[in-house]
């Protein structure tokens, strides 16, 4: 199991929401295409032997249990079953994403989790649209002061302003990690300029797209190769 996630450089990150790709990336030893796996757990509580399963992956693994303000299944409001489910997975992972905004009620896990040597994620996902630089600085801001070691913020990207203000923050916390991305019309723009600009992780399907605004993992490598040429 590979550990070191290097945020020195514009990681490729795959969401695994299902048990089909799940099964697929814990039997496979080739994983040259990504750097890192994302266990969605809140959508894989179904799968038998999920842990076993998870134990098995080569590339560094991202925890996350979404909270369903942010995305998440309901059953995982309650702050202490979210911490039940995620701690047993900590020896097997590289680092954990848990929202800014519930930082504090998660504050054990995320003390477990940083002594076992984690990198941690705080993030904050906006479904309808992008807010402005200033609410957006205060959230990077915010989710810093908590102690991340890097800040993750999906916004809707709807228009060209949407896409300005997301990348304003690279310029804005040049000496932070960050992860940046749209979803929504502009976010296969978005993520392609924010890969560019120094977003530490970014996100592609490995095969079927589940968030509007997202590359397929072959093409978003493909077009990024490309525009790193220029």
């Amino acid at each position: 199991m590979e550990k070191s996630i290097f945020l020195e450089q514009a990681n490729i990150v795959i969401p695994i929401v299902d048990k089909y790709s799940l099964e697929k990336i814990s039997s496979t030893e080739d994983s040259d295409q990504f750097d890192v796996v994302e266990v969605r757990i809140d959508l894989l509580m179904s799968v038998p032997d999920l842990k076993q399963k998870i134990s098995k992956i080569n590339t560094p693994v991202l925890l996350t249990c979404r909270h369903p303000d942010e995305g998440g299944n309901e059953e995982f409001r309650d702050p202490i079953k979210r911490q039940s489910v995620i701690a047993p997975l900590i020896p097997y992972a590289s680092a954990i994403d848990i929202e800014i905004d519930q930082a504090e009620p998660m504050q054990k896990l995320l003390t477990l989790a940083k002594s076992e040597g984690l990198l941690i994620v705080l993030s904050s996902h906006n479904f309808d649209t992008t807010p402005d630089t200033k609410h957006l600085q205060d959230k990077v801001n915010e989710g810093y002061e908590k102690e991340a070691d890097v800040v993750k913020i999906a916004a809707t990207t709807n228009d060209i302003t949407d896409i300005i203000n997301l990348m304003n923050l690279f310029n804005l916390f040049e000496s932070h990690p960050l992860s940046i991305m749209g979803m929504g019309r502009l976010g296969m723009a978005s993520r392609l300029l924010a890969a560019q600009c120094g977003s530490v992780l970014n996100y592609a399907a490995l095969e079927s797209v589940n968030v509007p605004g997202q590359w397929e993992l072959n093409d978003f490598k493909k077009v990024l190769g490309i525009a790193n040429k220029i």
